[in-house]
């Protein structure tokens, strides 16, 4: 298992935070959602201070987490160098539920269902399981209380709403974005390969 870097989870952080916001941003042109007191975009001034903070917290816990893993559980692979192409295709792969969410937002019991799936189909493929599994509900979970609680701020408001101020889809959006957590993790912070 290599040694994390600290000094990368800034960068893995700023970068992640870009294409949240942007992502963000595609959510309130689609009228996925919207904030009472917009400025750029249409978006409230913290939206990338906010992902900021997010996407350092994660990065702190991931590595912080994968260094106490329960016992039994196997995240070797997931703690090691990853490659630009693992990370592209985690990537993309997120990018594309995001962009379902925002078009697909109009019928939120069926983005639900295709997400869930997915994610069980994606998970069934992956290695380390049982760490990605964690990893997922974390961010579902957390992600989805975070958000309901800023909707019952009135800091941002979903256009539909199933459960804590929030749809019930978001969850599997999140449990898609642990795959790109882990690449993101493995490629900015455990050093790519062909780096020493």
């Amino acid at each position: 298992m290599r040694t994390m870097k600290p000094a990368r989870i800034l960068l893995f952080a700023m970068l992640g935070a870009v294409f949240a916001t942007i992502g963000d941003a595609f959510h309130v042109r689609t009228h996925t959602l919207s904030y009472p007191n917009p400025h750029l975009f249409n978006q409230a001034w913290w939206v990338y201070p906010g992902f900021l903070l997010v996407f350092l917290l994660m990065g702190y816990l991931y590595s912080l987490g994968i260094g106490r893993l329960f016992i039994g559980m196997q995240a070797r692979q997931s703690a090691s160098r990853g490659s630009a192409r693992e990370m592209i295709e985690a990537a993309a792969a997120f990018i594309f539920v995001y962009l379902l969410s925002g078009y697909g937002n109009y019928d939120p019991a069926f983005m639900s269902v295709i997400f869930y799936s997915a994610f069980a189909v994606r998970w069934l493929l992956t290695y380390d399981r049982a760490w990605l599994l964690l990893i997922a509900a974390a961010m579902a979970v957390g992600g989805m209380l975070a958000e309901g609680a800023m909707s019952a701020l009135g800091l941002v408001a979903y256009r539909h709403v199933d459960v804590f101020n929030v749809p019930l889809w978001l969850g599997g959006l999140y449990l898609h974005g642990a795959f790109a957590l882990r690449e993101g993790m493995r490629f900015f912070v455990y050093g790519s390969r062909g780096q020493g």
